[in-house]
């Protein structure tokens, strides 16, 4: 019986001393946020003839292996890795969302945006809408961004447009990877307020 009892105090002692090295050893997650205006430092306004219209922002679609809490990196053509220590503070399409509504009333000189899924009722003068086709870090530790994209003005055809853009990352420091993406998105924006302005000023003119 002592020694049943020594074994498992033994076997106990050695389970605790595992643990407490794994949990010595684990590192802690970090989390990433998107921004739609990495290194924006001056913005044109909307045209003042069409500063009442209201964008309507979404819907954003991601592919769904990109949205995950864990950062995805291309380690080959078709080999993606996913890191468990490095996640996003929330589900990344809706990121990719609240970045971009962020970002654009000051590039668009209006604070009448609304995000999908707005109200049946609500009025949408301009709805702008994302399929993101690829976003993440390939193996030569370049960020590549490319996107579909749309903006519908009430009553008129929409406007369909494709964007890439691809800045210089890393394949090991998430946080220039972040920085890298980030960039990626200002340009999706800037590109997306341009097109924006000058639907207004046309139709503003009208």
């Amino acid at each position: 019986m002592n020694t049943l009892k020594y074994g498992l105090v033994s076997l106990f002692s050695i389970v605790m001393l595992l643990l407490t090295g794994c949990m010595r050893d684990s590192k802690p997650v970090e989390f990433y946020m998107l921004n739609a205006d990495s290194g924006i430092t001056a913005i044109t306004g909307a045209p003042a003839a069409d500063r009442d219209a209201t964008v309507g922002l979404g819907p954003i679609t991601i592919p769904e292996y990109l949205n995950r809490p864990q950062m995805v990196i291309a380690i080959a053509d078709n080999q993606y890795r996913l890191s468990e220590n490095h996640r996003w503070a929330e589900r990344l399409d809706q990121n990719i969302s609240l970045a971009l509504f962020k970002a654009l009333p000051r590039q668009l000189g209006t604070d009448r945006i609304m995000r999908y899924p707005w109200l049946q009722r609500q009025v949408i003068d301009y709805q702008v809408g994302i399929d993101i086709l690829e976003f993440n870090v390939d193996a030569n530790g370049q960020s590549r961004l490319i996107a579909q994209w749309f903006i519908k003005p009430k009553d008129k055809p929409s406007i369909n447009k494709r964007s890439a853009f691809q800045f210089p990352a890393s394949t090991t420091d998430y946080a220039i990877m972040v920085k890298a993406q980030s960039q990626c998105l200002t340009k999706l924006g800037q590109q997306i307020a341009t097109t924006l302005r000058q639907l207004m000023a046309e139709h503003g003119a009208k």
